[in-house]
């Protein structure tokens, strides 16, 4: 059963954005009832949930707000023509409901929504747009937000966590690109160049560290702790006369964390690779997140071998015991490493995060229960009475606003098993 291993990390890719020509109606009122713990919001982590898969980020643009940066798939709405001029639009609205978190409570402090007219023909392949929110510098606090297309009558509903606490933080920066358009995450590739954001324009030397090393496989769900090294130390220290306006681009694929200051730890953490991400598309791609469903001599072996494609072939087929029957296996694990890479990554691939582990393996969770510092998913084994749960801590890091650590537990020893053998007859564990 699986330990501990070192790997290359995957290979990602960061896309450029055009923006569409849109109209704006601000309306604050009738805003949407506060989630509370009762509810089930497992369509989160749902890709099939709502056709609606919009992007957020948010930047620190002043001490008393900070923008909600929006990303919306103009493919994934509903165009009519039925309107006065007969063009073909939509129309979307994005509440944004800003909770300030008090100890482990969530305080209203703020609702406002945003309504769009968005036209086919200037829309592009991406439409950004960005509400202002109010934030005050010291304090944390928790957005809910719910994207309507509102033709289609469908909705997506998302959480982004808000840190004002340190002014060096990496939602304290923006990565743009050449064209001005925002990264939706901190991740790039060797042929790209970009710009950095920061409201304090007053810094002229900017410390990048680079980290080669590539970041371990979380611990299993059993372990007695969640401790772990995510990068050591450094590799190399480059320091740059920054310019708000000069362009930054770096060859070697890894870890660059920018700082202002090198007594603080905080930082923006930059992920340089290739352009696949978050897609498996190479053999070597497939191989590495057999890590859990393999003993560790059998994933030696498979990572020794040089021909990657016939041995993931292989593998499949010993598993599934037919072409057939493999390559359904192989369609529904990468696709849960697809979706762990585009819901859980941070200065790591999603897959390698506790929350990607447990979505590769169990699936998207049947029950999921929210709090300002935690997330419970919950999973019902069909014919049982008792339910597997896991519960994962937010805790903020260096590295990632959007850290979450599973609460591990020897308890989760014996469903994991059960995962771990079902996974190696051909059987999908809690197919749902």
């Amino acid at each position: 059963m699986y330990k501990k291993h070192k790997y290359n990390l995957l290979i990602f890719s960061a896309i450029v954005f055009s923006i569409g020509t849109f109209f704006l109606i601000v309306n604050c009122s009738n805003p949407y009832i506060a989630a509370t713990p009762r509810w089930n919001l497992s369509a989160i982590y749902n890709p099939t949930s709502s056709r609606l898969h919009p992007s957020f980020k948010v930047y620190h643009n002043s001490d008393a707000t900070s923008l909600l940066l929006i990303k919306i798939f103009p493919s994934e709405l509903l165009f009519t023509q039925v309107n006065i001029d007969s063009l073909f639009v939509s129309k979307v609205s994005v509440q944004v409901q800003t909770y300030e978190i008090v100890e482990n409570k969530t305080i209203l402090a703020d609702s406002i929504t945003y309504n769009y007219v968005i036209k086919k023909e200037n829309a592009g392949k991406r439409f950004l747009s960005q509400i202002p929110i109010k934030a005050e510098t010291g304090k944390r606090y928790q957005l809910r937000i719910v994207t309507r297309d509102l033709l289609r009558k469908d909705f997506n509903l998302r959480f982004l966590d808000v840190d004002k606490t340190n002014e060096f933080s990496e939602q304290n920066f923006n990565l743009i690109s050449p064209n001005g358009t925002p990264y939706f995450n901190n991740v790039i590739n060797a042929n790209e160049v970009f710009k950095i954001q920061h409201r304090n324009q007053a810094y002229d030397k900017l410390f990048v560290h680079y980290y080669k090393s590539k970041p371990e496989l979380p611990k299993p769900i059993f372990a007695v702790n969640s401790d772990e090294i995510i990068y050591d130390k450094h590799d190399s220290l480059y320091v740059i006369d920054f310019s708000p306006n000069m362009f930054i681009g770096f060859t070697n694929e890894g870890l660059y964390k920018f700082r202002f200051d090198t007594n603080q730890p905080y930082g923006l953490n930059v992920l340089n690779a290739s352009k696949d991400f978050p897609k498996i598309i190479s053999p070597n791609d497939m191989i590495e997140p057999l890590a859990y469903i393999t003993t560790t001599p059998e994933y030696n072996k498979l990572m020794e071998n040089a021909d990657k494609k016939i041995t993931a072939d292989n593998y499949w087929l010993s598993v599934g015991g037919n072409a057939g029957r493999a390559r359904e296996l192989i369609r529904i694990y990468y696709t849960r490493v697809y979706f762990a890479n585009y819901y859980f990554t941070t200065t790591k691939p999603g897959w390698k995060t506790d929350k990607g582990m447990v979505y590769i393996i169990y699936g998207t969770p049947q029950n999921m229960q929210k709090t300002p510092n935690s997330e419970t998913w919950i999973y019902y084994q069909d014919g049982a009475s008792n339910s597997i749960s896991f519960t994962f801590q937010y805790k903020p890091d260096i590295y990632s606003v959007d850290n979450f650590v599973l609460d591990r537990s020897d308890s989760h020893t014996w469903h994991w098993r059960e995962a771990f053998d079902s996974w190696r007859k051909g059987q999908v564990y809690l197919s749902q």
